[in-house]
């Protein structure tokens, strides 16, 4: 059973179908049993595997009721039934998630016993301290779902036998969603993303079809999969599961494989997925650092020249007018090791239309969030040298290239880029978005101006040394930041 919570927090529960009509009925706001890493992978399952219903059973029409769901999806797998189900005692069927074993035999490779969901799906930590290990004992149906499709649909490269899924660039890189989502829940997400990518499939001669959804496919771990003879919009298995009930509660086991499930590391990501931006020239999926989304991030996946969009990060006419946000999300994992969680909404006002209620393109917001993020970029460098002055203590010309003084900085730095973060996409943002006749650039060259004269104060005051020196040592750093600021900001004033 899967429990869902509907907009005035009643909770819900029941079966996959149930969860999918439920979704599609608007009623589910939320699922409370779903751990923050697996959020994205949720969404994108859910979406995936509905609009393929949709498109295959030839209906734009979402069903709202649980028997619908249940002959639209068993339709996929018509043949299949058990494929729909989290726990299958023959093996050589399919379960949810988990491929069929092609011989009896095949069944004793599956040696590595794991007791719990959040085992099976472990975040990859030095040290059992944030996210504690094993610690989802007797847990229910739905936290081994969920579990699973995170494993089976974002799961990266962890050492011989476990390769990682085929829809990201290389097995330590991550598979990222970027996307325009309507604001108020789970539900209206779901509705948004399936009717674009039903429409897209409808409106394109050259979609291309096939194998839709990996895990029906027996697999023993020594072949891979053809990327041609895939659906567009695969959901894919990256390994060799099976679930089993004890009289304790589900435990999973898992075999290792001699190569990934599907042959597709050539293409570095260029999968189709429809939340995936690429890099402009077509050549990998764009992989996000442990930097996370800040605005300088944000600009840059916004730029048309260096990120082409995936089709669900485009604006549709058939959006809200109101209500929509642009959001980023990714696990990003290194060599080894999880690089952080990352998440950002940024929401759209209105902004996604101009004053005649007409779409906006999103590079328009692309190309004010590349120049307002230089800007910031060039006013942290003028931040930088004062600061850097300032703990050398103000001398007549600073070392710039004195990592000591770097080191001491950057609490004060990060500051100044954190504040900056927190008002980049404000309101004075989308005014310059929607091209209103106001100097913009002016304007945000005085609140940057503003934000850096603060930072160096704080600075100021915390800087060590005696008061014989610091004196001196701010009226000298402080009077170059200043001047570089005061003529900063009236070369915007008069457009240079």
């Amino acid at each position: 059973m899967i429990g869902w919570q509907d907009e005035d927090g009643r909770v819900h529960r029941g079966s996959l179908f149930a969860a999918f009509a439920a979704l599609a009925d608007g009623q589910a706001w939320s699922f409370p049993a779903l751990r923050p890493h697996h959020r994205e992978p949720w969404h994108a399952f859910t979406v995936q595997i509905a609009a393929m219903a949709l498109i295959h059973a030839d209906t734009d029409t979402l069903p709202t009721g649980e028997a619908a769901w249940r002959d639209l999806l068993t339709g996929l797998t018509p043949d299949l039934p058990e494929a729909w189900e989290l726990v299958v005692d023959d093996w050589s069927k399919p379960a949810l998630l988990q491929p069929p074993t092609l011989a009896p035999t095949d069944r004793a490779a599956y040696k590595n016993r794991i007791p719990t969901p959040d085992a099976l799906d472990m975040l990859v930590t030095a040290k059992n301290h944030d996210l504690k290990q094993e610690r989802m004992a007797g847990a229910s149906d739905e936290d081994w779902l969920f579990a699973l499709v995170t494993l089976q649909t974002t799961e990266g490269f962890l050492g011989a036998g476990n390769y990682g899924i085929s829809r990201m660039n290389g097995g330590f890189a991550s598979r990222m969603s970027l996307g325009i989502r309507p604001l108020g829940g789970a539900a209206r997400a779901f509705r948004r993303d399936v009717a674009r990518l039903v429409a897209d499939a409808r409106a394109r001669a050259d979609r291309r079809a096939g194998t839709m959804l990996l895990w029906t496919v027996p697999w023993d771990g020594t072949l891979s999969l053809a990327y041609d003879g895939l659906d567009e919009l695969y959901v894919e298995i990256c390994r060799r599961v099976r679930l089993r009930r004890t009289p304790a509660g589900i435990e999973a086991l898992a075999a290792g494989s001699k190569c990934a499930r599907v042959a597709a590391s050539d293409l570095k990501g260029a999968t189709l997925d429809p939340w995936a931006p690429m890099k402009a020239d077509g050549t990998t999926s764009h992989t996000p650092s442990g930097a996370g989304f800040g605005y300088r991030q944000m600009a840059t996946l916004l730029d048309k020249t260096k990120i082409t969009l995936p089709r669900l990060a485009k604006a549709d006419p058939a959006d809200d007018r109101e209500g929509l946000a642009i959001v980023a999300a990714a696990l990003v994992r290194g060599q080894g090791k999880t690089e952080g969680l990352h998440r950002r909404t940024v929401r759209t006002p209105g902004a996604l239309r101009d004053a005649e209620g007409r779409p906006l393109p999103i590079n328009r917001i692309g190309e004010v969030a590349g120049k307002r993020a230089e800007e910031g970029f060039q006013a942290s460098r003028r931040l930088s040298r004062a600061l850097i002055s300032l703990v050398q203590g103000g001398p007549d010309k600073a070392r710039l290239d004195d990592d000591s003084a770097k080191k001491k900085i950057e609490r004060w730095m990060n500051r100044f880029n954190e504040t900056v973060d927190g008002i980049f996409f404000d309101g004075p943002f989308w005014a310059e978005v929607t091209a209103t006749d106001d100097n913009h650039r002016m304007a945000w060259r005085t609140t940057l101006r503003d934000i850096a004269t603060d930072t160096f104060a704080v600075a100021a005051e915390a800087a060590p040394g005696t008061e014989v020196r610091r004196v001196p040592a701010r009226a000298r750093a402080g009077s170059l930041l200043h001047y570089e600021m005061k003529k900063w900001v009236e070369e915007a004033e008069h457009g240079e």
